[in-house]
């Protein structure tokens, strides 16, 4: 009777991390489907706004960079819809490593951009267009050339995988050096957004009271609110994977069931759907 009571919990155990991961599965393929969706119909309708705009603003520039930046990862997500549909990957263990790094190449170059969208708005910052375009292609020469080539030889490679598996690399979750790095990463993203909050409010509350009642006629207060879009956007979509990262890299060895490792994943899907923010360009929200 013991062993039979046993038995029986095993088999519920198992049944209800199954039906864990399938719920976790569906919600892989309805974020990565709405993003893909929603981010290819974006890029089109921009990049025809776009060409149809004669003068290179520096936004213009920096806008192009996001636009570019989206378009090579809305090309991974068909690959990982793949993998969650099928639930087998089929395309070689470089190319797992490849749609990997994508996600976090795009989620930390457009942070970047995003922090610099809203640092020339907030200081009403100027440069010359030949000034933006260097330290654009500097950002992107230096993630082409220096930070994927880098990201590629290491990521992945100190644990044995199975070929059939992708998104797995949780393994090396737990090595120092990449212990270090999270926490690198996680503590620079957090204290810029931050910041940058916190001064963003502090702007858009003087400018309200400087204006009241007619805040919403005023040119420069409309402008500090649409800056304010890339801060929710960091808030919404970046924060929490980040916060989420501390609490998985600190009981990763408790996850045993690896349902840690399926939130991580969500946490990270979120991050994609900053794509979307080109319909926001489009609707006038945010530019």
């Amino acid at each position: 009777m013991p062993n039979s009571s046993v038995t029986q919990q095993n088999h519920s155990s198992n049944e209800m991390l199954l039906d864990t991961s399938e719920r976790h599965r569906i919600v892989f393929i309805a974020l990565y489907t709405i993003n893909l969706a929603g981010g290819t119909l974006g890029v089109i309708m921009m990049s025809h706004q776009l060409f149809r705009r004669r003068p290179q603003s520096v936004m213009t520039i920096i806008i192009s960079s996001l636009l570019v930046l989206h378009t090579f990862m809305l090309l991974s997500i068909p690959f990982r819809l793949s993998y969650y549909v099928l639930r087998e990957w089929k395309f070689g263990r470089f190319a797992c490593k490849l749609a990997s790094a994508i996600i976090y190449l795009h989620m930390y170059t457009t942070f970047a951009f995003y922090v610099a969208i809203i640092i020339i708005r907030l200081f009403r910052l100027e440069f010359r267009n030949c000034y933006t375009t260097t330290w654009v292609a500097a950002v992107w020469l230096v993630g082409a050339l220096v930070i994927t080539p880098v990201f590629l030889s290491y990521y992945g490679t100190s644990k044995t995988y199975h070929s059939s598996e992708c998104f797995q690399f949780h393994k090396e979750i737990q090595e120092v050096p990449m212990v270090i790095i999270n926490y690198c990463l996680v503590g620079i993203s957090v204290a810029i957004c931050a910041v940058l909050t916190v001064i963003q409010l502090s702007v858009m509350c003087r400018l309200a009271v400087k204006y009241w009642p007619d805040i919403s006629s005023r040119v420069e207060f409309r402008a500090q609110a649409k800056s304010f879009f890339f801060i929710l956007v960091m808030l919404v979509c970046f924060m929490p994977h980040h916060v989420f990262r501390v609490y998985y890299i600190q009981n990763y060895h408790l996850d045993k069931d690896h349902k840690l490792l399926l939130y991580n994943e969500i946490f990270l899907a979120l991050a994609t759907m900053c794509c979307l923010d080109m319909l926001c360009f489009i609707a006038g929200i945010a530019h």
